[in-house]
C-alpha cells in the first residue's frame, strides 16, 4: 500500500529548468476518532492516515541528498537527505501535537517516520521518512532541521529474535522478502525483489536485518539498495547484465561537436582515482566451502598484489564463489573514480534536468576527455551519488569504480579494452 503522493505539474512553457522546481513533500498523518477526540481508543481503533499532504517547499532553504554506497566493496547504505524549514507558524515544531483535524495525537505531528518526498514533475529524487527533527526556536525565526532516511533505515534499526535455522535451498528473492517481513517494514514501503539465481543455504536471521539482506546479495551477486521512489528493490546477477545496468546511462564529454542529447557537456567537473580501493586478489568462499582465488595478472603487475577476501557467504556451490570472485576482481582491479562536482545541472538542459533524476546506483557512465592531442575515455559503475539543491544552484557528485561490461554496449568487442584507468581510442 503506497503511499499516493500528489502529482507535480509541470511548469509553463519556457519555464527555465532551476533548482526552484524542487518540492519537497510531507506526508503529515491525521488521527481519525471512531467516536470522539479521546485517546482511549488508540491502539485499536485510530488509524493514521498519511493523506494531509502538505507542500514545504517555500519554507526549505535548499536540500542535501546522498545515496549508494562508501567505496566499490562496500554495502549500499540508508539515503540521506538533510533540509531546514523555516517554522513562522509552529506548524513543524516537535511541540506540536494537535493534527489538521483538530485532535490531539500525543505525539508530534511532524516528527520520527513522517513520509517524505524530494521531487520535481520529472519523478523523484528521494524519498524516505523523517529520522531527527531539531527546533532552534530564535522568537519570530523558528526554524526546524530535519534529518531523513530511506527505506533501508527500516532494516537497518532491526535485529530481531533468532529463529530456528529454515530456509535452505531458498533463493535470494525469496530470503530477502522474509527478511523484511521479520523485521516488520512498514506496508507502505514497496519492494521489487528479483528471484536471484543460486540456492542459499538455511539461516536462522540471527544478524540486524540490513546485514542479513547484504549477506544474501552477495551471496547471490546481486545488489539491494532503496530507490529514488522509496521502493525495495533487488536485482540478481541476470538483471545486472540487462541494458539498465550495462549500456551507459550518460556520457560526459568536454567535445562539444558531439550530437545534442547523446552527450552532457558539464560546464566544469574534477576526475579523481585512488589506489586505495584497488583490489586486484580476491578470495571467496562460502560457509563450510573451499576458497576460490581469482587474480588479475595486468592490475597485480601494475599496483602489487591487493587482497580482499568474502569467505562468509552462504550460497551453496564453489562454482558460485568462483563466478562472484570473477565478477569482484573485474571491477575493483582499477582505480576508483570519481566525478566531482557536476555543474550544470538543472539550467537550461533537459538532458541534465532528466539524468539528475534517472542516474542511479548501479548504472553505467562514460567518459570522454581531449587532451594533448588525444581522445582518452573511462567507463565507470556509479557507486554512489550526491545533490547538493539551493534556491540558486545545483551540483551533483558521482562517486564510481572501474567496470566492463557485461554484454551489450562495447567500443570494439567483448575483451578488456578499458582493462586500465584510462583507455586510448586510436
Amino acid at each position: 500500500m503506497a503511499i499516493g503522493w500528489p502529482p507535480i505539474p509541470p511548469p509553463a512553457g519556457g519555464t527555465a529548468l532551476a533548482s526552484d522546481l524542487v518540492h519537497v513533500t510531507l506526508a503529515l498523518p491525521t488521527a481519525r476518532d471512531v467516536w470522539d477526540a479521546g485517546r482511549w481508543d488508540t491502539a485499536t481503533w485510530d488509524a493514521l492516515d498519511y493523506d494531509n499532504f502538505v507542500d514545504a517547499s517555500c519554507d526549505a532553504h535548499g536540500v542535501a541528498i546522498d545515496r549508494g554506497r562508501t567505496d566499490p566493496l562496500g554495502h549500499v547504505q540508508p539515503g540521506r537527505c538533510k533540509f531546514t524549514l523555516d517554522d513562522p507558524t509552529g506548524l513543524y515544531s516537535p511541540w506540536n501535537t494537535v493534527d489538521a483535524e483538530g485532535h490531539d495525537m500525543l505525539a508530534p505531528v511532524f516528527g520520527p517516520d513522517i513520509p517524505v518526498r524530494v521531487a520535481t514533475h520529472v519523478g523523484p529524487l528521494f524519498t524516505g521518512w523523517v529520522r531527527t527533527t531539531s527546533e532552534v526556536d530564535d522568537d519570530e525565526d523558528a526554524a526546524v532541521d530535519v534529518d531523513c532516511t530511506d527505506a533501508l533505515s527500516f532494516l537497518g534499526d532491526a535485529n530481531g529474535l533468532e529463529q530456528a535455522s529454515q530456509g535452505g535451498g531458498e533463493a535470494a528473492g525469496a530470503r530477502l522478502a522474509r527478511i523484511i517481513m521479520a523485521a516488520q517494514v512498514p506496508v507502505l514501503v514497496d519492494r521489487t525483489l528479483a528471484t536471484g539465481v543460486t540456492p542459499l543455504q538455511a539461516t536462522t536471521l540471527a544478524k540486524g536485518a540490513l546485514e542479513e539482506a547484504w549477506l544474501t546479495a552477495d551471496s547471490d551477486g546481486g545488489v539491494f539498495w532503496a530507490t529514488t521512489a522509496g521502493v525495495l528493490r533487488y536485482v540478481d546477477a541476470n538483471g545486472l547484465e540487462a541494458p539498465e545496468f550495462t549500456e551507459p546511462a550518460a556520457h560526459f564529454t568536454d567535445d562539444t561537436n558531439e550530437v545534442p542529447g547523446a552527450t552532457l557537456c558539464p560546464t566544469s567537473f574534477t576526475v579523481a582515482n585512488t589506489r586505495d580501493n584497488v583490489k586486484n586478489v580476491v578470495k571467496v568462499a562460502y560457509a563450510g566451502g573451499t576458497a576460490t582465488t581469482v587474480a588479475d595478472p595486468a592490475s597485480v603487475a601494475r599496483h602489487g598484489a591487493r587482497t580482499t577476501a568474502r569467505l562468509d557467504l552462504i550460497h551453496q556451490s564453489d562454482y558460485q564463489s568462483a563466478r562472484i570472485a570473477t565478477l569482484m576482481v573485474t571491477r575493483l582491479a582499477g582505480a576508483d573514480l570519481t566525478l566531482s562536482p557536476i555543474e550544470g545541472v538543472a539550467l537550461d538542459d533537459g538532458d541534465w534536468f532528466d539524468l539528475a533524476h534517472t542516474l542511479d546506483v548501479g548504472h553505467r557512465v562514460e567518459v570522454t576527455r581531449t587532451r594533448w592531442g588525444r581522445t582518452l575515455h573511462a567507463l565507470a559503475t556509479v557507486d554512489a551519488l550526491a545533490h547538493a539543491i539551493t534556491p540558486d544552484g545545483w551540483t551533483m557528485v558521482i562517486r564510481c569504480s572501474p567496470g566492463t561490461q557485461v554484454k551489450g554496449w562495447t567500443h570494439w568487442d567483448t575483451a578488456r579494452w578499458d582493462l586500465d584507468y584510462w583507455d586510448r581510442r586510436p
